[in-house]
């Protein structure tokens, strides 16, 4: 159903966005069919975006999309940013490296590791495993295979096990400061929630329950935590840290527009894009405030967000979150934060 708070930039969308934030207004919020005449058409025009072709011309004969699984030359950054600009998951492209992905003939003759990869899978914590399933999740690949069914259930394991805890200090510990998680400790990190988010085959109806309160009982432990968790590598894996895991708590506190403007002037450039991304697409069994996203909305419908953020928080946006190909179109500023802000606001109503 059209949310028709946001009818003027819709409207406003359609008339002057590059032809992935069309796409996915009409998509996502609009719900035109992705196999209408019109849709078609403009998925055409999303192919030929240069962002686009770049990632599409590079990709190997066999199906692999760069030259790793995880970071920015990796298979999960680089499929994230054809499914971000809207290219299907039915594309030739995607099913390709999905089929890349689970062979591991194909996948071993690439870098199908990150650094502390193994380190993590060993501890249940974000490592390879994690990396593909989550990738997997994205193009909702089948839940009963092998790893989809290990990593769910291990999600779920880390979500339901925060009720034994009373603080941070009992599954984490610090040293010479670092905050890590302890031997084999259960607590959800964002791989973890991500993946619940993204599935179903786990959702009885007491798994729902559980999880919610799993959920409401993690952010009392953690919404005053203003510190990271590190993952330890044990010693044989090398030592060191790798890190962190965190889910951003915090950003499920509801904000006051004076907040929200700190968060936007934060000398760290990053903290305004991804704390939109944490209250984006809130997964239904965490809690949340209607507060935020009022102010998100006054925001949006004054009019002048592509003012409101300084030029370094926008760049520092753009390589998170934005969707324009190109800064030369004179709106394009306004596009991307535009549509960013309406996607976190639209539908979200009376929490």
């Amino acid at each position: 159903m059209r949310d028709t708070r946001f009818d003027n930039e819709i409207d406003f969308l359609l008339e002057k966005a590059c032809d992935s934030i069309r796409y996915l207004v009409l998509r996502d919020l609009l719900g035109v069919p992705a196999d209408s005449e019109e849709m078609t058409a403009l998925e055409e025009k999303i192919l030929n975006q240069p962002n686009v072709k770049k990632i599409l011309d590079a990709q190997n004969d066999d199906g692999w999309f760069g030259h790793e699984l995880h970071g920015n030359d990796g298979m999960d950054h680089l499929i994230g940013e054809l499914l971000n600009a809207g290219v299907e998951i039915s594309h030739p492209a995607i099913q390709k490296a999905i089929r890349a992905l689970v062979t591991p003939e194909i996948a071993s003759n690439h870098k199908n590791w990150f650094r502390g990869g193994d380190a993590l899978d060993a501890g249940d914590r974000g490592g390879n495993r994690a990396v593909t399933a989550q990738i997997l999740s994205w193009v909702h690949y089948p839940e009963d295979h092998p790893l989809m069914k290990e990593q769910i259930a291990l999600s779920l394991e880390h979500m339901l096990a925060v009720e034994n805890y009373t603080s941070i200090d009992d599954f984490s510990a610090s040293s010479n400061g670092k905050r890590f998680y302890k031997p084999h400790a259960r607590f959800p990190g964002a791989n973890h929630i991500a993946m619940l988010s993204a599935t179903n085959s786990w959702r009885t109806d007491e798994n729902v329950n559980a999880v919610r309160r799993a959920a409401a009982r993690g952010y009392e432990l953690m919404r005053d935590v203003d510190e990271y968790i590190t993952f330890k590598k044990p010693a044989e894996f090398g030592g060191g840290f790798v890190g962190p895991f965190n889910y951003n708590w915090q950003a499920l506190t509801p904000v006051t527009e004076e907040k929200l403007l700190s968060i936007i002037n934060s000398t760290y450039n990053f903290a305004f894009a991804f704390w939109l991304g944490s209250v984006t697409g809130v997964s239904e069994f965490m809690p949340r405030s209607s507060g935020t996203y009022e102010v998100l909305t006054d925001v949006l419908r004054r009019g002048d967000i592509d003012a409101l953020i300084p030029d370094e928080a926008y760049r520092a946006f753009r390589q998170v979150m934005g969707k324009e190909p190109t800064l030369r179109r004179r709106c394009a500023k306004k596009c991307d934060l535009t549509y960013a802000v309406l996607r976190a606001c639209y539908g979200v109503e009376n929490l």
